[in-house]
């Protein structure tokens, strides 16, 4: 269940519970966005789309249930349906079992019709020292969701990991090497995606934590197996409260993917987080994160290098009120976002929120994203930032108990 997919609701209703072992959640909502079209003459003009999800879960003993969902979004003629059911089992203290089924039917506006299914399995054990992950699911490529979010279809996925940690309990309070490998293959038997990894995490004292890792894969684009060696690494402090930071970084080969004329070239990123808390109600996280990328076949030409930098504060008035300020500016776009948002809570439930957000860019960028074909830069070589959007919004939620 995406909720993104219900874009202009004219009205629903939501209804969550439990009784004894089992819960049950069911929603709906009529969509006006589907109808909101330009044209009159239209069929879609002026109609609404149905959507409604049902969920039922009963609990068999602790960590452990089976459950079944239904999903249904229906417009005009075409409608979108998933069906299926899904457990997970507690295995004794340290393993645990989850196997899951679904089906669909879509049938398109234009009368086509597609039926699809996914399944999937894993075994998991999270012991003190061992732990070790096997998974395996199935998409079929006819899998289609009006509701959902699918964000890749047509594989077969099989996922291992195996990991070991030892406990010194000293200045190194823990530490231990895992590996991965996985394999991606399409319904036509094609491998897709390959990867071998090998990585450590070390705990020491004072809250601090570092780990590296090395990966070996295949990554196939356009019709083309690439075969790519990458690294990563990441440390952190979180001695004091009031102050953590951590720094990583990431690279080695990497595609550059062209539909026409991919290639591999290479890239290499960083990553910083800085968190303050001068005092108990105010906290700031400061994120940069910067991604460098270069034609290794044309004498190490730079092809693009993008810094993003992200602000996010918040100040606790009082127990129920609380201002929240992010702050954004990519590089690459040059774009800038501000957004406020102030937060009456009366209760887990019920709350009151006043927004203002406000976007913009830099002036020769804004014409070059209205004309997709290039306007000449002669005539728009402003450096200046622009407003492109300004939004003031309030929302009230409120919890009933009965």
């Amino acid at each position: 269940m995406h909720t993104r997919t219900i874009v202009d609701p004219r009205y629903g209703a939501k209804l969550t519970g439990k009784t004894g072992n089992t819960t049950v959640g069911v929603m709906y909502a009529n969509d006006e966005a589907p109808g909101n079209v330009d044209d009159t003459g239209a069929s879609a003009f002026g109609h609404s789309a149905q959507t409604f999800v049902g969920r039922v879960r009963y609990d068999l003993y602790a960590e452990s249930f089976v459950g079944a969902t239904y999903t249904n979004r229906e417009f005009l003629d075409s409608h979108s349906r998933v069906a299926g059911l899904d457990s997970r089992f507690r295995l004794g203290d340290t393993h645990e079992l989850g196997m899951l089924a679904f089906g669909t039917q879509h049938r398109d506006l234009d009368g086509l019709e597609a039926s699809g299914h996914m399944v999937n399995a894993n075994i998991r054990k999270t012991g003190r020292n061992l732990r070790y992950l096997l998974a395996w699911y199935s998409l079929s490529p006819d899998f289609k969701t009006d509701v959902g979010f699918v964000r890749r279809t047509d594989q077969r996925f099989g996922y291992s990991e195996v990991a070991y940690r030892w406990w010194p309990e000293s200045w190194i309070i823990s530490w231990g090497p895992r590996v991965r490998y996985t394999r991606s293959y399409n319904f036509d038997g094609i491998l897709e995606d390959e990867q071998a990894s090998a990585g450590f995490n070390v705990a020491f004292a004072d809250s601090i934590n570092a780990s590296a890792e090395v990966n070996r894969d295949m990554e196939r684009f356009g019709g083309i197996d690439f075969f790519k060696t990458r690294y990563q690494f990441f440390t952190s402090v979180s001695k004091i409260r009031q102050f953590s930071f951590g720094v990583g970084g990431n690279g080695g080969d990497q595609i550059f993917f062209d539909p026409e004329q991919p290639y591999l070239g290479h890239d290499t990123g960083w990553r910083v987080f800085l968190n303050l808390r001068p005092v108990p109600r105010l906290e700031s996280r400061i994120n940069v994160d910067t991604n460098r990328f270069i034609d290794v076949r044309n004498s190490d030409q730079l092809v693009f290098d993008v810094n993003i930098f992200r602000a996010l504060t918040t100040y606790q008035f009082t127990d129920r009120f609380l201002l929240r300020n992010i702050s954004e500016y990519n590089s690459f776009d040059q774009r800038l976002s501000l957004n406020l948002l102030f937060t009456y809570r009366v209760n887990a439930g019920t709350a009151f929120y006043i927004g203002y957000d406000d976007r913009y860019q830099q002036a020769d960028h804004i014409m070059r994203d209205l004309d997709g074909n290039g306007i000449d830069d002669r005539f728009f070589q402003s450096t200046a930032l622009r407003r492109t959007n300004r939004a003031f919004f309030t929302k009230l939620q409120y919890l009933f108990r009965y």
